[in-house]
């Protein structure tokens, strides 16, 4: 019951500061516009604790899945010697790539539009993919709800199935997640589909307790 409350509680917050927060921020340096209907990256701890906590090569080639305003995808960019970032949702997309135009890296980072990895060519492979899976329970209803919701857990269980197929066998999934939404489950989950998981980072906000993982295959 108390976990529901925390998850009610940070659902309409996250709708208020979606409705009233400014469309135009400034994160580690860059700047973003978003519309209501795109994750607000200055707003959300999320989003700026995931970037912080990115560690790319140069010649590393990396997807970035969820990429909302495309925070992730452009924090990596600035290293990393290419980037996919994809988004279910076409308002995500169109501001993640105005955003990558803004931040001069649209020779580095390509935005596509899809879900997970559906607008990936099977034989596409990476050594870093990066998730922020959306975490409470409930139906999306419309496209800035598929952000919010993940009913049962399916996304990130198909997500966890899908991506060893695009992974490089030394590489690794980076997936932020959080103590609102039982972890527990997720990395049992991980296990039983053949990834091993190491906690790199966490962090402890008024609402919740965030957490940064990493995956390998076994």
């Amino acid at each position: 019951m108390f976990t529901k409350l925390r998850q009610a509680v940070s659902v309409r917050l996250i709708r208020k500061i979606q409705q009233y927060g400014p469309h135009k921020v400034q994160v580690l340096g860059k700047t973003y516009e978003i519309s209501k209907d795109v994750f607000n990256p200055k707003f959300y701890y999320t989003s700026k604790f995931m970037a912080l906590h990115i560690e790319v090569k140069p010649d590393d080639e990396v997807l970035d899945i969820g990429t909302g305003s495309g925070i992730q995808a452009i924090t990596a960019g600035q290293t990393a010697r290419k980037v996919i970032a994809v988004d279910i949702s076409f308002d995500a997309v169109r501001f993640a790539r105005q955003n990558v135009r803004a931040n001069g890296l649209e020779n580095i980072v390509s935005v596509l539009q899809g879900d997970l990895f559906s607008p990936l060519k099977s034989e596409f492979k990476f050594t870093v993919i990066l998730f922020t899976p959306p975490y409470f329970n409930g139906m999306p209803k419309s496209g800035f709800e598929h952000s919010l919701y993940d009913p049962g857990k399916e996304l990130v269980r198909r997500f966890l199935r899908e991506a060893r197929e695009y992974l490089n066998p030394d590489g690794y999934v980076q997936m932020v997640y959080s103590s609102i939404a039982e972890p527990d489950l997720v990395l049992k989950m991980a296990d039983g589909l053949g990834w091993k998981n190491t906690l790199t980072a966490q962090r402890k906000t008024l609402m919740e307790r965030f957490f940064i993982y990493r995956l390998t295959l076994n």
